[in-house]
């Protein structure tokens, strides 16, 4: 059978709306601002979501996500799993240090949350599995953006996108620190992302040695003394290899 162009490009148009509404986007003239299309081939299409139950539409006429995705989300996430000796990698690092423990790819310029094992302190962060956040401000995202060419790097980095005081305001010190990372083997972020939190990171390659992932240890900051840094970055590359035997090749796909 014939594939028809003009069928994939209204599916490709319903899905960008989807996109539009999850960015903020709530009101038919914005949302028709966002996609470029007419107000009417703009309605006609959140009509064929809203009775799909992939949005809402709300009293006020405004228009928000909706349960089937949801559901979807829940069946996808179900299907699409890490392997149960990662969590227990986690696991076992957090019981170490007492403190929360990450994994996460890199996605586009943010730094996508696979993975979580909660720290021992009775501190809850605000991390979880599935959030995303602006790589520049996270260790594991600089640790990961260090892994390309300075040029590469730099096209993630938005000096307006700051996450706190602390988070790093020009481009000229996010180079120098991609550099220091590549030196030093790994990444911190002292405050950048969430203040009274440090957390460092190192790069974690897939079983065919490419980089695929990072992991990370975050506490509170009064924790993280130089000293400890150190030791935590060399329990970090003591299990490295035991992580990369459980990310098969390309597995990071899977969520991009």
């Amino acid at each position: 059978m014939e594939a028809n162009p003009a069928g994939a490009r209204t599916l490709e148009r319903g899905l960008s709306l989807l996109d539009h509404v999850a960015a903020g986007a709530h009101r038919l003239e914005d949302i028709t601002l966002a996609s470029g299309l007419s107000r009417s081939a703009t309605h006609r299409m959140l009509t064929t979501l809203v009775a799909g139950r992939y949005l809402s539409q709300q009293p006020d006429h405004s228009y928000h996500l909706g349960i089937k995705l949801l559901e979807l989300g829940t069946k996808a996430e179900a299907k699409i799993s890490l392997s149960d000796a990662v969590q227990s990698i986690l696991a076992d690092i957090a019981k170490t240090t007492l403190d929360a423990t990450h994994l996460g790819i890199l996605s586009g310029d943010d730094v996508l949350y696979l993975a979580k094992a909660r720290g021992h302190r009775g501190i809850e962060m605000a991390s979880r599995p599935g959030a995303r956040h602006r790589a520049q401000n996270t260790a594991m995202g600089k640790v990961l953006l260090a892994q390309l060419s300075n040029d590469e790097a730099l096209k993630a980095f938005d000096a307006a996108a700051m996450d706190t005081p602390r988070s790093i305001q020009d481009a000229g010190s996010f180079r120098a620190i991609l550099d220091r990372i590549r030196a030093n083997g790994y990444a911190l972020d002292d405050q950048e992302h969430e203040l009274g939190i440090t957390c460092v990171a190192i790069a974690v390659p897939d079983l065919l040695g490419k980089i695929a992932a990072a992991i990370s240890v975050a506490a509170p900051s009064v924790y993280m003394t130089p000293e400890r840094i150190e030791s935590l970055v060399a329990l970090l590359q003591d299990v490295q290899p035991e992580l990369s035997r459980c990310l098969p090749p390309g597995f990071e796909r899977a969520w991009i």
